[in-house]
Parts: structure tokens; sequence; C-alpha cells
């Protein structure tokens, strides 16, 4: 069988009311809770992976200061708030993969198949989606619940390249019970 789990990438206060918001990631929040509240229902796992930057980062050259480290723009949003027993990982690069031990925990969990929601799809979603397909796992994104700053066009990208299933947070609930 399957195993699933949830990655919720940088559901942070920065992407979504501050340094670098918009109006798309505002809208992904309640998709998000949705989401969210699927796999805790279903007892599944859920890794909130999160921009934690020091002013050292590589990019911060591009992005400027956001998400910085003890800071309130690098918390996650009120709505989304991890729970006891859901891994809080902090990241400072775009994967959630990249210098972080998720591989290892989603390895030492039994978990074959990746559902990602968060922002930015075409950046950090992206760049996490391609580090799972690279080590094997099945990639499913919730259209819904993530945002795109640039590449608008991104759902065919993940299809042809990563094998993604995409599917909105209103099929969650059916998606899991697959």
């Amino acid at each position: 069988m399957v195993k699933k789990a949830l990655i919720v990438v940088d559901m942070l206060n920065d992407f979504v009311h501050g340094a670098l918001k918009t109006e798309e990631a505002a809208s992904t929040v309640g998709p998000a809770e949705k989401v969210l509240e699927a796999f805790r229902k279903a007892s599944l796992p859920v890794f909130f992976t999160n921009d934690s930057h020091l002013p050292t980062d590589f990019e911060m050259r591009l992005w400027g200061n956001h998400a910085m480290k003890g800071t309130w723009g690098a918390e996650v949003v009120e709505e989304l708030h991890p729970r006891a027993g859901e891994v809080v990982l902090e990241k400072h690069a775009y994967s959630a993969f990249y210098g972080t031990p998720l591989d290892y925990l989603l390895r030492s969990l039994g978990v074959s198949e990746v559902v990602l929601i968060g922002l930015d799809a075409d950046i950090c979603v992206r760049h996490t989606a391609a580090d799972a397909f690279f080590r094997g796992y099945a990639v499913a994104v919730i259209k819904d619940a993530v945002a795109a700053r640039i590449d608008k066009r991104w759902e065919d990208y993940y299809r042809k390249v990563y094998g993604a299933t995409i599917i909105s947070s209103d099929e969650i609930t059916g998606y899991l019970a697959q």
C-alpha cells in the first residue's frame, strides 16, 4: 500500500502577509487548511518545511530579506499552525530536501508518495518536487493549495517532468482513501 505524507512548503507569514506576499498566496490558505485537516483526520504524517533564512543564505541576493530565522515572517500562518507530533524543519534553500533530514524521516515512516502544498509552485514547491522525484517518491500537488509567482503554467511541467498527480483540495479525502 502506498503511504502518503503531506509536505507543507513555506506557508509562512512573509509569503502570505509580509515581504513577499501575493494575492494568489493568500488564496491558498483555505484550501491548505482543508488538506491539512484531511491528513490529520487520516493520521498521516505531516511535515512543515519552512524558510528560516540567515543573512548569508544565497537567495537573499535574489529575493532580499524574507522569512528571516526567528522572526514573525518565518512563522507558519496562524490558520495552519503545526500540532504536536507534526515535524517542523527549517530550510535555507528552495528544496525541502536540501540540507534537511526530510528524506531520512520520510523513509523511516515508509512513505512512498509526497503530497505538496505551499508557496511557491514554481520555486520552492518545484524544487521540492524535483528532489522528491529524484529520490523515488511519487508526487502529488494540490493545485488550489499552491500559488505560482512566475510560471503560471506549472501544472503541465509537473505532469510531464515528475509524472505528478494534480488534484484540488476538494478531492483530497477520496485521494487519501486510494
